[in-house]
């Protein structure tokens, strides 16, 4: 699908059934998997309506998908927050495939990233590590890197800046939260929860 980013502007976007806004995060979602290499996940509807999630990466018997909330297809104000959740989970899909090949010793990232990978906090565990921990921050950092690439293109779209302001927001808070909790040493507590967690419950 040519020019998918040009799609989810307003007069675009507003255009589309539900059943073409999903065949377009699709799309894109086929586009940024394409990007690092690694096989892209079919994008499916949550079917719990009541769902309090935009979206998640989730793995089930060895089948990967990429879980959105239906009302990322529906309500027309939300065209950029489904955008960054296809970038965002397809992150984690990307840290999923990584972790699971050869990783290079001094892969730092990689490395903390499988550590994270047996330790996770969901949000219901702790909402502050959940912010925190490694794979949620790295997510985090490359959907703002990515969204701020597309600041230009959506440049006088109210709907673009609340995104992305709410994501950066998100980012700087989850820092707030976890100094204010944990203390000066706040990173080395929340990694030291993290070593300690082995339930192998990803999200």
């Amino acid at each position: 699908m040519l020019f998918i980013f040009s799609k989810f502007k307003g007069s675009h976007w507003i255009n589309y059934s539900a059943d073409k806004r999903l065949k377009i995060l699709q799309a894109l979602e086929n586009k940024m998997a394409k990007k690092v290499h690694r096989e892209p996940l079919p994008v499916v509807v949550h079917p719990d309506i009541n769902w309090n999630c935009f979206g998640m990466f989730q793995v089930q018997y060895g089948k990967k998908v990429l879980l959105i909330n239906e009302n990322l297809l529906h309500r027309h104000e939300l065209r950029f927050h489904a955008l960054e959740t296809i970038i965002h989970e397809g992150r984690h899909a990307y840290q999923y495939m990584v972790i699971n090949g050869k990783i290079s010793p001094l892969n730092f990232k990689a490395k903390a990233w499988k550590k994270n990978y047996s330790g996770y906090f969901s949000s219901a565990n702790d909402s502050t590590i959940y912010s925190y921990q490694p794979v949620e921050r790295d997510a985090q950092k490359f959907t703002i890197k990515m969204l701020k690439k597309l600041a230009y293109k959506y440049r006088y779209d109210e709907d673009f800046a609340y995104t992305l302001k709410a994501n950066i927001d998100r980012y700087n808070q989850a820092e707030l939260d976890a100094r204010k909790e944990y203390g000066l040493f706040y990173k080395h507590k929340i990694n030291k929860k993290i070593e300690n967690k082995k339930d192998q419950w990803w999200h």
